[in-house]
């Protein structure tokens, strides 16, 4: 999901209020807008943590965070990336829809490597809608 904002294939463009670079962590805070093709990271703040490389090891999503890659859009209160272990978090009245198919918890949690989704209700039941394609 926030895979797109460090990689280097494409340009990258960052907007915000406020961009805050210190000690290996780059923080975008206000209206922020973080845009890669046709890739869109939206939140009210995103803090970048850098290793010793200055390659990003994870990054974090808070505020309405909206993303959209194409058809497939998620939100949360918050989202983590763990850029090593390509680990994705999505907390807080999470949602993930792609076309009128959809998920939603209270957490999402995506391990990209393993191709595995698990959705987590911690106060309420998770929610799916689904719409098998005809062939």
């Amino acid at each position: 999901m926030i895979t797109f904002i460090l990689a280097y294939s494409q340009p990258i463009l960052g907007e915000a209020d406020t961009i805050t670079y210190e000690k290996n962590v780059i923080i975008y805070s206000g209206n922020v807008k973080i845009t890669k093709a046709n890739e869109i990271l939206t939140a009210d703040k995103v803090t970048i943590h850098l290793d010793e490389n200055k390659k990003a090891s994870s990054a974090e999503a808070e505020g309405k965070v909206f993303y959209q890659d194409g058809k497939r859009i998620a939100r949360a209160d918050k989202a983590y990336y763990d850029f090593k272990k390509e680990i994705i978090r999505l907390v807080g009245n999470a949602k993930v829809e792609e076309g009128p198919n959809f998920v939603e918890a209270d957490e999402i949690i995506y391990y990209r490597t393993e191709g595995k989704a698990v959705a987590i209700g911690k106060g309420k039941k998770v929610r799916t809608f689904y719409i098998e394609e005809k062939k």
